[in-house]
């Protein structure tokens, strides 16, 4: 699990530092859930899985933590950070204020190419039906990544990269232990295509509203498994 690939992480490389590049791709396995919650993790394996020496793996978990993505027990190694209910709560309310810009701005630059989010959202279909838990997570981040693409924002895009992605560990859990759950936000995924098809402005608020719902509802339901 912690030798996927992260080829678009992995292809920037040249212009980070060591450091840099290891907490990028330390923050994005944590952030699509290829970490394990309630693990402890090593400087020395994550070294070894990164193929990267352990100084700038060293530095990147002390950046993590302080980020709180991560808790850091010094000598012992570090695990992912549990998140409370309020911080998912926080989290959804943020991302779900920014993704109604982000989709109010595609209706009105007139975008309607939907295609590799229908894709994404096949994908995820087939993890349900499946069981596939590592699908599920990856096509719901191409789907986000490929939403938020389209409203050419790149500053609010790495704002809602923050909220968003940071969740998608407990998604994962979801989808065998809340398949049901995971269906109602798939179709929300279909609902935001439909929105942006049809430039239905007057629907913008409602799906996102109505997403961010199902959102919380799944995720306060694993914190509690």
């Amino acid at each position: 699990m912690l030798m996927q690939e992260l080829p678009a992480i992995e292809a920037r490389c040249p212009i980070f530092s060591k450091g840099e590049y290891a907490y990028h791709l330390l923050k994005e396995k944590i952030a699509n859930g290829y970490l394990e919650r309630n693990k402890i993790y090593t400087i020395v394996e994550m070294a070894e899985s990164l193929g990267i020496s352990r100084t700038p793996v060293g530095e990147a978990v002390k950046i993590l933590a302080s980020q709180n993505y991560i808790i850091l027990n010094q000598g012992v190694g570090f695990k992912v950070r549990e998140l409370s209910r309020d911080d998912i709560r926080e989290n959804l309310m943020i991302s779900g204020a920014l993704e109604v810009v982000e989709l109010k701005k595609i209706i009105h630059d007139g975008t309607k190419t939907v295609e590799e989010l229908e894709r994404a959202v096949e994908k995820s279909w087939n993890a349900i039906e499946d069981q596939t838990p590592e699908l599920y997570t990856r096509s719901s981040a191409e789907f986000h990544k490929a939403f938020y693409a389209l409203a050419a924002l790149p500053r609010l895009t790495e704002i809602l990269y923050e909220n968003v992605f940071v969740h998608e560990i407990w998604y994962r859990e979801a989808v065998n232990s809340l398949p049901e759950g995971i269906k109602s936000l798939i179709v929300d995924h279909e609902n935001i295509i439909n929105v942006i098809r049809h430039a239905d402005l007057d629907r913008v608020e409602a799906v996102i509203n109505r997403h961010v719902e199902n959102c919380e509802e799944v995720l306060l339901k694993v914190i509690q498994v």
